[in-house]
C-alpha cells in the first residue's frame, strides 16, 4: 500500500472518531487545585527564630561598621592600589587602541559578510529548486 494512501485512510478514520469530552467534575477539581488552595504561611526574615534575627542584625552591624571605618580612613595601600589600576587601566586602553581593536573590527566585519553571502547562497537555493516541498 502507497504511504499517501495509507495516511488518507488513517487520516478519514480517525475523524470519524467523535471527540473526546472531558469529566463533568473536571473544572471543580480545577479550581480546588488552583484557586481554592491554601494560602502558604508567610516566610522572610520576621518569621525567623529570636536568636537567628540577632545574630544577623549583629554580621549585619558589623559589617557595616567595618564598610564606614574603611571609607573613613582607608589604608595606604589602597591609594596605591588604586593608582596602580588607573595605570593598568591606562596601558589596557593604549592596547585595545592599537593592537586589538583593528583586528576586531576586521573580524567582525569578515564574520558579518560571510554571514551575509551564506544568507544569499541559501535564498538562491531556495529560489532555484522551487522552495521546501509540503508533502
Amino acid at each position: 500500500m502507497d504511504p499517501i494512501d495509507r495516511d488518507e485512510r488513517l487520516d478519514r478514520a480517525l475523524r470519524q472518531l467523535p471527540s473526546p469530552r472531558a469529566p463533568g467534575t473536571l473544572l471543580t477539581r480545577v479550581l480546588d487545585a488552583t484557586v481554592n488552595r491554601p494560602v502558604p504561611s508567610a516566610t522572610g526574615w520576621t518569621t525567623w527564630s529570636a536568636a537567628s534575627r540577632l545574630a544577623s542584625a549583629a554580621v549585619f552591624l558589623a559589617i557595616a561598621g567595618a564598610v564606614w571605618w574603611f571609607l573613613a580612613s582607608p589604608p595606604q595601600g589602597v591609594s596605591r592600589a588604586a593608582e596602580t589600576a588607573g595605570e593598568v587601566a591606562v596601558v589596557m586602553r593604549a592596547l585595545w587602541d592599537v593592537m586589538l581593536q583593528p583586528v576586531a573590527t576586521y573580524l567582525f566585519v569578515l564574520g558579518l559578510s560571510l554571514a551575509l553571502a551564506c544568507a544569499l547562497a541559501w535564498a538562491a537555493l531556495e529560489a532555484a529548486l522551487g522552495g521546501a516541498s509540503h508533502r
